[in-house]
């Protein structure tokens, strides 16, 4: 008749019961088949080829797993031998025992019915063995709302039953989208919701093609019919979810997989960074070394020792610090990869280079570093000290070259006088000459002096070297020179009877006393600059202290020469010049010497102060120092201990972190006041100490950082070997929606056929007797029912798959249906992601357990 649907109108078949008869034994049959397929048995006519009872037995002992003889204690007749009526009730008798044994009884049906062909009765029987095997007793609401669960979220899909609900093939199409999007694209199977045979058609022959699932029912027999018969179709789903129900058991073997070689990359990616930072720093480090070892300071002016002390300023403020941070980072990523192998259960790492390896080099770097500091240092004041020298024998060797420059020609030339009064003067000229010539001879010694004091490699002491041996030598002719003149004067000295004496006295006093004020001034030339201590200042002090009282001495001396001068002016006798000249730089070093005390005494005030201010800051830096090195030591102590359990870690963790947090701070406060008051100060250099406050800034934050790190790599550690996972608000859902269809009494517990029940719901596949032992292993008070929590904790343990290597080994054999090698078509089913990774470390042949057991080395 013409009936009017969601598709339009069209000629819808009067069921009756006839035909509802016709339909299951079809679906039934071709149920039956694709088991006995293994067998190579096929039902023709169900009703006729089931009479001798072996069909069925043979269809008992594939999908009950256990044997007739097993379970009945003797064989069935085969059907060469089952030829007489006797025989085949014997058969018939024993099926009904089987199914007896498994706890399933059956009534109003006898052997004679089955021999007999009954087809209700026969019919009737293949329901209820299809009931019990395949779906659990009752377990239709388990599979409706396995069924259900699947096909949530798609479009004009709502499955409520096994009749209407499929009629349209949306819900086929979505079924089978859900587990292999690569079969369907559900959203053409939607644009063609008016066109339900075509979608039946789609999802049919999909099944039988790409997922070897027998087709049980044609197209016609759901959209033909008003209500289609419901075990039919559950009798067909039954075959999708033992098909899929194994797919996805395969998918979670696949994920642990996935997991652990995910895991392995992860490990060897750090083994990679490690080996690769660790080799890069140590090479840093020895060249460094090497550098700072092999300088031996092989210069020889006062701008390079200066550019060396630069560069190595610059290099501790600079270059330096980076290396610190790759050091420390390293630590931590050493520390990250033992964490990581000992949470997945994987041998620690060992490298080539381990961090104390580099630690111990670092060390002998830096000590290499302080003593070509120390060197420079030390060559800088020599070489500033040098100059000094020469600036002081400069000045002095030039007086000496004048009085060898003015005497010469006198005591070289070949007129003795021809009168006494030019006798006299020549006679003069050499007792001046004697006069003068052993405080030159001081002076030249002085200016040896000078000499020693130069540095060697200084590349003014040769020159000073060669000039003073030069000068030396011209002061020895003269003075030869002289004596040779003195005596041939001498000689005519009878004849020069009057003598200048006042005249020549004031002279020679005069050229004395201006010696004396030239010595005192020369002694006020030494730059206070370069005093770089206390103690140089007050040296200076002392030698200026010196110089007053030589001067106050000599002032008598000068009041002499004014009063010799006045008696000859008075006399009107020409001298050269008279004692106003010395008066005047008398008093000019007088002035001087005031202010010269008055600059000495700031530059001892501000000597002192810079000197405590480094002190401040060399004593704040090693504490600082010192206490975070203790703290970095004890902390990576603990988390290297394996001795100490991770709770106890975790308290010790949190006591460091305490007192760090009290007691590092008011630390490097410390610090960086002093520092402010050396960049006030304008200290540059601190030989006080080798920290400067980017080395302290730097270890305090690492020591800060590495710490936090320590207490968050525990807190992962701890959660870790808990060894429980949060289910996800997604899963809590489905477990809870599976545990509240099956607590029939609302009394939040589950028997052991409920549990069995939502097992199915879930997608688990297990027979009666795993299910139960399962049951009974989380039934510890023996009350016979398990909480939401207990079925919660074994659903989740199926979803989640271990991390161990005999995990993943049992994944790959569940994976591949216990064979030992893998395809390339299953790797690249299975791990898209992994696949180039895998294929070139499996085995030949596609060999796992070499690849297993080298990946859980790392």
């Amino acid at each position: 008749m013409a009936t009017s649907t969601p598709w339009g109108s069209r000629q819808v078949v009067e069921e009756s019961a006839e035909e509802w008869f016709v339909l299951q034994k079809k679906t039934f049959t071709r149920w039956c088949n694709s088991y006995l397929r293994e067998r190579s048995i096929e039902i023709d006519d169900l009703f006729t080829d089931v009479s001798d009872g072996t069909v069925l037995l043979n269809l008992l002992e594939i999908i009950g797993q256990e044997t007739i003889l097993s379970v009945c204690g003797r064989k069935f007749y085969p059907p060469q031998k089952c030829k007489m009526d006797i025989h085949k009730l014997e058969n018939c008798n024993l099926i009904f025992d089987y199914l007896k044994q498994n706890e399933l009884k059956i009534v109003n049906i006898g052997s004679s019915d089955i021999k007999d062909g009954s087809p209700r009765l026969v019919l009737g029987l293949i329901w209820t063995i299809i009931l019990r095997f395949a779906i659990s007793e009752d377990g239709k609401e388990g599979l409706l709302l396995w069924c259900r669960k699947n096909c949530a979220g798609y479009e004009g899909v709502d499955v409520q039953n096994f009749h209407r609900s499929w009629t349209d093939g949306l819900a086929f199409c979505a079924l089978i989208n859900h587990f292999r999007p690569d079969l369907i694209d559900f959203n053409e199977c939607l644009a063609r919701r008016g066109e339900p045979m075509t979608n039946l058609n789609l999802a049919f022959d999909v099944a039988k093609n790409e997922l070897d699932i027998d087709r049980l029912l044609d197209a016609e027999d759901i959209c033909g019919s008003e209500k289609p018969d419901e075990k039919s179709i559950i009798a067909y789903l039954s075959l999708f979810f033992k098909k899929f129900a194994a797919l996805a058991q395969k998918d979670n073997l696949a994920e642990a997989i996935r997991k652990a070689v995910d895991v392995t990359q992860h490990h060897e990616g750090l083994v990679a960074s490690y080996d690769a930072d660790s080799e890069s720093l140590l090479s840093w480090i020895r060249v460094q070394a090497d550098k700072f070892g092999n300088n031996g300071l092989d210069i020889s002016s006062t701008e390079e020792v200066k550019e060396v002390i630069e560069n190595l300023h610059s290099f501790k403020n600079g270059e330096k610090p980076a290396k610190q941070q790759l050091l420390a980072s390293s630590e931590a990523l050493l520390a990250n990869l033992r964490l990581s192998q000992r949470n997945n259960e994987r041998p620690l790492y060992a490298p080539k280079i381990e961090v104390e390896d580099i630690e111990t080099e670092w060390a002998a770097m830096e000590k290499s570093e302080k003593t070509l500091e120390d060197g420079a240092i030390e060559l800088l004041d020599a070489f500033e000290r040098t100059d000094y020298a020469l600036q002081r024998f400069g000045n002095k060797i030039a007086k000496v070259e004048e009085f060898v420059a003015a005497n010469n020609p006198v005591f070289t030339a070949t007129g003795y006088g021809d009168s006494v009064q030019t006798c006299s003067e020549l006679l003069k000229k050499c007792e001046v000459f004697e006069m003068q010539a052993p405080k030159y001879s001081t002076m030249l010694k002085s200016c040896d002096d000078f000499v020693q004091m130069c540095a060697p490699k200084h590349s003014g002491s040769a020159a000073a070297k060669e000039k003073y041996d030069a000068v030396s030598t011209s002061v020895s002719e003269l003075e030869a020179a002289e004596a040779a003149f003195k005596a041939n004067v001498a000689a005519a000295l009878d004849e020069q009877k009057r003598l200048l004496a006042l005249k020549e006295k004031f002279v020679a006093a005069l050229v004395n006393y201006e010696f004396d004020l030239f010595e005192a001034q020369e002694a006020l030339l030494e730059p206070i600059s370069l005093c770089n201590s206390v103690a140089a200042i007050e040296k200076v002090i002392k030698s200026t202290e010196e110089v007053k009282a030589s001067l106050e001495k000599s002032e008598a001396t000068l009041v002499e020469l004014e009063g010799m001068s006045s008696e000859l002016a008075a006399a009107n006798y020409p001298v050269e010049k008279d004692a106003s000249s010395v008066r005047e730089l008398y008093n000019t070093l007088q002035e001087s010497l005031s202010k010269r005390f008055a600059d000495l005494g700031h530059a001892d005030a501000s000597q002192s102060s810079k000197e405590a201010i480094k002190k401040a800051f060399a004593e704040s830096s090693a504490k600082l120092m010192e206490y975070c090195n203790e703290t970095s030591r004890v902390v990576s102590s603990l988390t290297r201990r394996m001795s100490v359990t991770a709770e106890k870690q975790a308290e010790k963790l949190d006591d460091i972190m305490t007192t760090f947090s009290a007691e590092a701070p008011p630390l490097m406060e410390a610090v960086e006041s002093a520092n402010e008051s050396q960049v006030a100060a304008e200290i540059f250099v601190n030989p006080l100490t080798s920290n400067t406050i980017f080395s302290c800034r730097l270890v305090y934050g690492e020591c800060e950082k590495n710490l936090k790190s320590a207490v968050d790599i525990n807190t992962a550690h701890i959660q870790a070997l808990n060894g429980k996972s949060e289910m996800s608000a997604e899963q809590a859902k489905e477990i809870r929606e599976a545990f509240e269809a099956f607590d029939k009494d609302k009394s939040g517990k589950l028997s052991v056929k409920e549990f069995q029940d939502g097992l199915m719901a879930m997608g688990i596949v297990l027979n009666d007797d795993e299910s139960e032992a399962e049951f009974k292993k989380r039934d510890l008070d023996g009350s016979g029912t398990l909480s939401f929590d207990e079925f919660a904790e074994y659903i989740l343990e199926q979803y989640q798959s271990g991390s161990s290597e005999s995990d993943i080994l049992s994944a790959f054999k569940g994976l591949c249906d216990g064979k030992a090698t893998i395809s390339e078509a299953e790797v690249k089913q299975w791990f898209p992601v992994q696949q180039e990774y895998m294929s070139t470390r499996l085995g030949e042949g596609g060999e796992y357990e070499g690849f297993v057991t080298t990946m859980f080395k790392v």
